[in-house]
């Protein structure tokens, strides 16, 4: 309740600049989400209005507009012009999920384009050879890692992977039976991806270093 109540009380700028200066920032980060997500949605669906693309796309790129702030930390106060602190900021996190519906047109104008999973990192050397040990090692390391997650998450990732094949985002009316299946609300589910998502890469990252 302490560490709340302090983050409740940090100004916009402070809150985003923790966020750009460590890893420990989960509950800062949702914080932040709550602050910002109603602005960045209400873009997110005039684009998706003026582009004629579903309701659904504009949802997705909301959410991974923050997932992208946290990743990559590039934020500084200094880089706007703009003197009101609360406009600067949501100033550039339309500029980011702008930039997402750019590269979101960019890939959709390949017909046969085939979006990765999470597990492409290991499995992506499969294909190069015929050894069937190493091909054997890459499915049990995948299968251990999937192993990580708890029910929900391994259910919302399967049927990430199964839709990510050929498109992005899933589709509003996967996301609600998804939901109702889990017995969670549909913005739940967003959630619950990007909690799988992280610890995937985590244990990937382990992986790798071995």
């Amino acid at each position: 309740m302490e560490l709340q109540a302090a983050i409740s009380k940090m100004s916009d700028v402070q809150l985003l600049e923790h966020l750009c200066s460590t890893d420990d920032n989960e509950h800062h980060y949702e914080h932040f989400v709550r602050r910002f997500l109603g602005g960045v949605q209400t873009h997110c669906d005039r684009v998706c209005a003026v582009r004629r693309l579903d309701s659904h796309i504009g949802r997705q790129i909301a959410h991974e507009t923050f997932e992208k702030i946290r990743k990559h930390k590039s934020y500084t106060r200094d880089g706007s012009k703009i003197p009101d602190d609360r406009k600067a900021i949501l100033g550039y996190l339309k500029q980011i999920s702008t930039n997402l519906f750019n590269d979101y047109h960019n890939s959709e104008k390949k017909k046969d384009i085939v979006h990765k999973s999470y597990f492409d990192e290991i499995l992506n050397t499969a294909s190069e050879t015929l050894d069937v040990n190493v091909l054997k090692n890459k499915k049990d390391i995948a299968l251990a890692i999937f192993g990580k997650l708890n029910k929900k998450e391994q259910a919302v990732v399967l049927k990430d992977i199964e839709y990510k094949k050929h498109q992005k985002y899933l589709p509003d009316d996967v996301t609600s039976t998804l939901a109702e299946e889990l017995k969670v609300q549909p913005g739940t589910i967003r959630k619950i991806r990007a909690r799988a998502i992280e610890k995937i890469k985590n244990a990937i990252n382990e992986v790798n270093k071995n």
